[in-house]
């Protein structure tokens, strides 16, 4: 018998969708070749109570204590994200300038160690009276032994322009650009290869895994999200097919 709740699971695709908390489920899922996700943090509001960020999020959704969803401390997804990974996988994790450095030190004291400081700049930047807020980051990290031929497109920069929310249809706050996910998946694994998102909100992850031609393992707990999630991961699968 199980000591760990899955909610749900489903297989579309290339891809196994859990509807469960991350923490319980990762240690019983098969490990994998590449980690990729967006983990949920932390937002300031800059100490005023009633301001919304960049009207990006609905009042009701965010307050001054800087929670805008369920928030899994970086200390606690660390060690169970470097055990779900293989032996010498690469792992993407993104945060935003308050929560990069608590994200750094709580992966590196897991276990792995650190390849680069990566760039989105998602054109459009949200209002702040201290420079507009245009940047989010990703730690480049590796467990075990580097790859000594790097990633598969050694020309990429470590900047990448992508226009936030240019084709957001979910209503997820944070959702990322499928092409942002889908350059870094295709250059740390192969076709075939098991990637893993442990924070699948509206399922991008997912969708680039399916465009990408990788298999994919997400997790999420709302199961709001994970039904969008669903929903988004079938409707890349059929565009598959129709191809």
């Amino acid at each position: 018998m199980t000591n760990y709740r899955i909610q749900h699971v489903e297989q579309i695709g290339p891809c196994h969708l859990y509807l469960g908390d991350c923490l319980e489920i990762l240690p019983h899922v098969e490990k994998a070749d590449l980690g990729c996700m967006d983990p949920p943090y932390s937002l300031t509001s800059g100490g005023n109570a009633t301001q919304v960020m960049g009207g990006l999020f609905a009042q009701e959704e965010y307050d001054n204590s800087g929670k805008l969803m369920d928030v899994v401390p970086w200390g606690e997804m660390s060690g169970p994200i470097y055990r779900a990974l293989k032996a010498d996988a690469d792992c993407y994790i993104m945060a935003n300038d308050k929560n990069i450095w608590a994200a750094h030190a709580a992966f590196i004291n897991a276990g792995f160690d650190f390849h680069n400081l990566l760039t989105w700049d998602k054109v459009r930047a949200t209002r702040n009276r201290w420079y507009m807020k245009n940047l989010e980051f990703t730690l480049y990290l590796w467990k075990g032994a580097a790859d000594k031929r790097g990633i598969n497109d050694c020309g990429s920069k470590q900047l990448f322009l992508y226009t936030d929310n240019a084709e957001r249809t979910t209503g997820h706050a944070t959702e990322k650009p499928v092409e942002l996910m889908r350059h870094y998946i295709e250059n740390s694994s192969q076709p075939g290869e098991l990637v893993l998102d442990a924070f699948m909100g509206s399922g991008t992850t997912m969708v680039a895994c399916v465009e990408s031609g990788r298999r994919g393992i997400g997790i999420e707990k709302d199961k709001k999200w994970f039904d969008v999630a669903c929903q988004r991961v079938q409707d890349a699968v059929d565009m598959q097919v129709a191809a």
